[in-house]
């Protein structure tokens, strides 16, 4: 598979995990690279191609990157956005703070990202912040479960595969304006089920619940 051809699988199957999860239930980047669901080798060439699209797709700004649902980080074809962003509603990152829906280290991390010129690297927003590991990557998960906050990319901070970097959606997405509300809750729950048709009502509507407002 060509990067052009990844490009294209991830806008007709709207939204995938980098890797296989435990349920199998959405499309899988790696098996689709890969062209096949078998094991999996770092030296494999589908799982290095994989690996290094999974920052280029959010880097080109062709795909939002993070984790969404779930423990799996997953890839929103940017095209969607429209439709995800609608959904979740109207957000104030200030006003959710204020009323204790989001934790005093994420709202760190959004006010850094906000005062950033460009995107931050894992290394270096970390280290501004004084945060340990975890902290900052539970801090980011909720802030992209939340569509605040995307990965865009890697960046080299020391050997081997680079880290990821950080911007605000409303940044690296400047040019995407969310959907009404209404037709976004639609059109997200035909994309849910296109993505996962084997995903049971239950967990279509979990996945509802967490996505939209």
């Amino acid at each position: 598979m060509k990067y052009s051809e990844c490009e294209k699988w991830l806008k007709s199957v709207g939204l995938c995990t980098v890797l296989p999860g435990k349920t199998g239930l959405w499309p899988c980047l790696l098996w689709a690279v890969q062209g096949h669901q078998g094991p999996f080798s770092g030296w494999d060439v589908g799982f290095q191609n994989a690996w290094a699209w999974k920052d280029q797709l959010p880097a080109e700004g062709r795909a939002w990157a993070g984790h969404l649902l779930g423990s799996q980080v997953m890839l929103v074809h940017a095209s969607l956005l429209p439709v995800f962003l609608g959904a979740r509603g109207a957000l104030e990152v200030e006003e959710l703070y204020e009323d204790g829906g989001l934790s005093q280290t994420a709202y760190r991390v959004y006010q850094h990202l906000r005062s950033a010129s460009a995107e931050v690297g894992r290394a270096q927003l970390r280290k501004a912040l004084g945060l340990k590991p975890s902290e900052f990557d539970k801090a980011c998960r909720d802030l992209e479960r939340l569509l605040v906050i995307t990965r865009c990319g890697a960046v080299s901070e020391g050997p081997g595969w680079g880290s990821n970097s950080y911007a605000l959606v409303e940044r690296h997405f400047a040019g995407i304006s969310p959907m009404a509300f209404g037709a976004a809750r639609s059109a997200l729950g035909e994309i849910l089920r296109k993505a996962a048709p084997e995903a049971t009502d239950a967990q279509r509507k979990r996945w509802m619940k967490s996505l939209s407002g």
